[in-house]
């Protein structure tokens, strides 16, 4: 049991700052930065927000992501919007289970972009919490300059 625990640990911390270490810095503003991959696998991932502090979070062409996360092991997620109302457990669909990452986008993503602070809770399989919370100061702003800086 306890080997089980210790792996499960390090898949967790494993993918933590995934966004962070890829591409080279073209903006900053507030708690965020924009980065821009020297060899993008496609083409919404040219460029990449991700907050300044480690983090699984980025924002990847129209959607968020949530990344580095065990394959096959994220039972269910909620997020929440500055201290508006938890959202319902929602489960992550086999796409996201396969790549270990769980995306938002549409309405919820618009959502987010509104506010101040984004947090979201994922429960994987054995039960043991996984919480991420970020400051959208600046977000906006560079979401403005994503379009001419990655061209």
């Amino acid at each position: 049991m306890r080997v089980t625990i210790c792996a499960v640990a390090l898949c967790l911390a494993a993918g933590l700052g995934h966004a962070q270490e890829a591409g080279q810095t073209v903006a900053g503003e507030g708690d965020w930065v924009l980065r821009k991959s020297a060899a993008p696998s496609s083409g919404d991932a040219a460029c990449v927000l991700a907050p300044k502090a480690r983090s699984r979070i980025q924002i990847v062409g129209d959607r968020i992501e949530i990344t580095g996360l065990p394959k096959n092991s994220i039972f269910n997620y909620q997020y929440r919007i500055d201290d508006g109302p938890v959202s319902n457990a929602m489960f992550p669909t086999t796409q996201m289970q396969d790549a270990g990452v769980i995306t938002l986008n549409g309405d919820v993503l618009k959502d987010i972009l509104a506010g101040r602070r984004f947090s979201i809770r994922l429960l994987d399989r054995w039960h043991e919490a996984i919480t991420e919370e970020i400051g959208l100061s600046g977000l906006r702003g560079l979401i403005d300059k994503r379009a001419e800086a990655c061209r």
